[in-house]
């Protein structure tokens, strides 16, 4: 979304031997993931249900291993995890143009995962916000949310992104997908406040209406986007 077409210059042996951008990928999973690098503008190459293989970049890390990405021409600035059934998870997107900062924000507009995104330093940001981005366990913010009755989704269409228990008391699975009603929207952008991209966010040209939810979920997930000072070194942890 934001960053998509942020196209890099650093060759494979520069970044390896000078100072540069990095992206470190830490699994705490007990098994292999891969996450995709991507390299199409825009969101050529997403949502997909192949995590790598086909000719799909990807990073592949060890159980409770970490793994330093180093990036070179062509990448968009994009690293896009997966659900463990296969799914489009969090989008992890990083802006490495200036030197000086980098930008960065976890986007949840077509899936959920359990990632986060932040300096490997965990330096804070200037702003005071935390450091990291995304969400560590979706499943827990949503169902905190989920515990006030107010809060709690209906209808057929809902269920399918915020999957109650056969009692309703509780949440079982969260998704999302670019077909997600505006009520979902508003449960995880607003009401869970997951801290990523769940609406699009500020778009050229979009202009909506003060106080109509169009706004409101645009700002909440403009406030989610990351920027620290000082340093290009990225860490990208998969729970």
């Amino acid at each position: 979304m934001h960053f998509t077409s942020i196209l890099l210059s650093l060759t494979p042996f520069l970044a390896l031997t000078l100072a540069g951008p990095v992206v470190r990928v830490h699994n705490t999973k007990t098994h292999t993931i891969c996450l995709k690098v991507e390299t199409s503008k825009g969101y050529g190459w997403f949502p997909t249900t192949t995590t790598c293989g086909g000719g799909v970049p990807g990073i592949w890390v060890n159980a409770m291993q970490t793994t330093a990405f180093y990036p070179s021409a062509g990448w968009n600035g994009a690293i896009s995890d997966f659900t463990n059934a296969g799914t489009p998870g969090t989008r992890l997107e990083i802006n490495f143009s200036n030197p000086a900062l980098t930008w960065y924000n976890a986007d949840m507009e077509f899936g959920i995962s359990s990632a986060t995104l932040g300096p490997t330093d965990y330096r804070p940001q200037g702003n005071g916000n935390p450091s990291l981005v995304g969400e560590a366990d979706p499943l827990a913010k949503a169902n905190a949310a989920w515990a006030s009755p107010q809060n709690r989704l209906r209808g057929a269409t809902s269920r399918k992104y915020a999957t109650p228990s056969k009692d309703g008391n509780r949440l079982v699975n969260v998704y999302m997908d670019k077909d997600a009603p505006l009520v979902v929207l508003e449960f995880f952008q607003l009401v869970a406040n997951f801290n990523a991209y769940i609406h699009h966010g500020s778009v050229p040209g979009e202009n909506w209406a003060n106080g109509s939810m169009g706004k409101q979920l645009k700002e909440a997930a403009d406030n989610h986007s990351g920027k620290v000072d000082g340093t290009q070194d990225m860490t990208i942890t998969i729970y």
